[in-house]
């Protein structure tokens, strides 16, 4: 039978207007259909209402709502090959189709509903960026005759309903996208936690020790640290146990190694950028003094942050505001710094290569880390902290640290300090077959040769930098490269490797 007077009932526009507040609903995909399927009763009668979604072969019923939405059509696959009808409706583009009883092909729910002979049905595509990715279905008991007024009306309505349906789904993965970065970033605080504890800041010696009184003293306050000491000394270690100590240990401890990234980008690192900023700044992104809101931003060799890029930081520490690239608008950030060098900042000052004013804005608490010869009262607790982890993540069983080995330890100079001891160790733990550590032949000067004058720290640099170009075979930069493994910057080793006259060149057939 024909609907009477349609638009006089309910208006194309008022239908358009309703339909358009489905995608500022915010409610989940089930109560929003329920709406929009509300709405449309009012201008098409229907005993079943349902979206259909493509699944592999089939269409998958995923929402359904009216007298006829029963519990067996929750989820039910409806086969498409071999249904010229659903095929067809596939393939439209906008326009519902209706279907006729004589028309080639199956009920949309044949043998899910018993439908009398002669009921309606219409049918219209829902598509996204050009593809169809499922129907709207309206099904009513009696036979109805739509005009097309009402045809155009229902296909508009589908195409806000499938904007509806897309925009719930896209929310949805943001919501799991964010549950996950969250979890994400919990992970890697404990394990920033984790690591602190299971192999904390070994303080043995004296002059330990008082660093680690320095620290608890420090901890409590916002105050800047420098910390300062040769290469491998230990200071990220230092900023982890400060961070850990002080009352932002829940926050995050982010770090930045400034001899690590180019001049050109290092801005956009530390203070973030805009949407076309620059060339290839596709999409806005914060900086790590963002990322570190609320907690430290720990900034490694500070010594090689470029001259032009100085007051920036200092005005970020100062004003507690950063300026992101390309943005016109300041933002607040309530960050602790923590700066470390191995550099001589006060020579670097001297020489214009390094403000002054930041030096001093920088230095408001400084702890000197002094190089593993002069301590080597923490050599065997360092040693044994290193061993213990090594032992844990290779699932090994203990791994003793015999006497003999221990004095071997201490009796060496240890140029590369820590990190060079770490080397050794891993090394050694490798090849040692038992449950007892054995230094390999080679590995460190006999306990013969440290008889007599102590050779220099110059003469010991160019054994370690000599041994280290061996182990790389001349190779300076990249991933396994010398400045990689004594984790300076390329030219900082290079101008030392032409100091002590080391050729690179001289050891890529070695």
């Amino acid at each position: 039978m024909p609907i009477p007077d349609l638009d006089a009932a309910l208006t194309g526009a008022r239908l358009v207007e309703e339909a358009g507040a489905l995608l500022t609903f915010g409610e989940d995909p089930e109560r929003m259909v329920a709406h929009a399927f509300e709405r449309l009763g009012q201008l098409v009668p229907y005993d079943l209402a349902t979206v259909l979604l493509r699944e592999g072969e089939g269409l998958r019923v995923a929402y359904a709502v009216g007298p006829l939405a029963t519990p067996q059509l929750s989820e039910a696959l409806i086969p498409v090959r071999g249904n010229p009808r659903l095929q067809n409706a596939l393939k439209a583009r906008s326009k519902p189709a209706t279907f006729e009883e004589d028309d080639p092909g199956e009920d949309t729910f044949h043998g899910l509903l018993d439908m009398p002979h002669g009921h309606s049905c219409l049918v219209a595509p829902l598509r996204s960026r050009g593809e169809t990715f499922g129907l709207m279905t309206l099904d009513a008991m009696v036979c109805r005759q739509y005009p097309e007024s009402v045809l155009h009306h229902v296909g508009v309505f589908a195409s806000l309903l499938a904007l509806g349906l897309k925009q719930a789904e896209h929310l949805a993965r943001l919501a799991e996208r964010e549950r996950n970065l969250a979890e994400e970033v919990s992970y890697f605080r404990e394990v920033q936690r984790r690591d602190v504890l299971q192999e904390p800041l070994r303080a043995e010696s004296p002059a330990m020790r008082g660093i680690l009184d320095q620290l608890r003293q420090v901890a409590a306050t916002t105050a800047t640290v420098l910390i300062t000491g040769e290469t491998g000394t230990g200071k990220e270690k230092v900023a982890q146990t400060l961070h850990h100590l002080s009352p932002r240990r829940e926050k995050p401890f982010i770090k930045v190694n400034c001899s690590a990234l180019p001049a050109t980008l290092i801005e956009s690192e530390l203070f973030g950028h805009v949407k076309g900023a620059f060339s290839g700044a596709a999409s806005a992104r914060k900086g790590r003094f963002e990322l570190a809101d609320g907690g430290t931003l720990f900034l490694d060799e500070i010594g090689d942050l470029p001259l032009d890029l100085q007051p920036k930081l200092l005005r970020a520490i100062q004003e507690k505001e950063i300026d992101p690239l390309g943005s016109e608008k300041s933002r607040r950030v309530d960050v602790r710094l923590v700066a470390a060098t191995h550099a001589d900042l006060g020579a670097a000052v001297a020489g214009g290569r390094f403000r002054e004013d930041l030096f001093y804005r920088l230095s408001v608490f400084p702890i000197h880390l002094p190089p593993l010869r002069e301590r080597p009262d923490d050599i065997a607790a360092l040693a044994e902290g290193f061993l213990d982890r090594f032992a844990r993540e290779n699932r090994r069983a203990p791994i003793h640290l015999p006497e003999s080995v221990r004095d071997q330890l201490e009796a060496y100079a240890w140029p590369g300090n820590v990190r060079e001891l770490h080397n050794v160790l891993e090394r050694a733990a490798i090849l040692s077959a038992g449950r007892e550590l054995r230094l390999p032949p080679g590995a460190l000067p006999s306990r013969g040769e440290k008889t007599g004058k102590p050779p220099t720290w110059e003469a010991q640099e160019h054994a370690y930098l000599e041994r280290l170009l061996r182990h790389t075979h001349g190779k300076i930069a990249g991933a396994n490269g010398a400045a990689a493994l004594a984790d300076m910057a390329p030219s900082t080793l290079l101008s030392r490797l032409e100091k002590l006259g080391l050729q690179p060149r001289d050891f890529r057939e070695a």
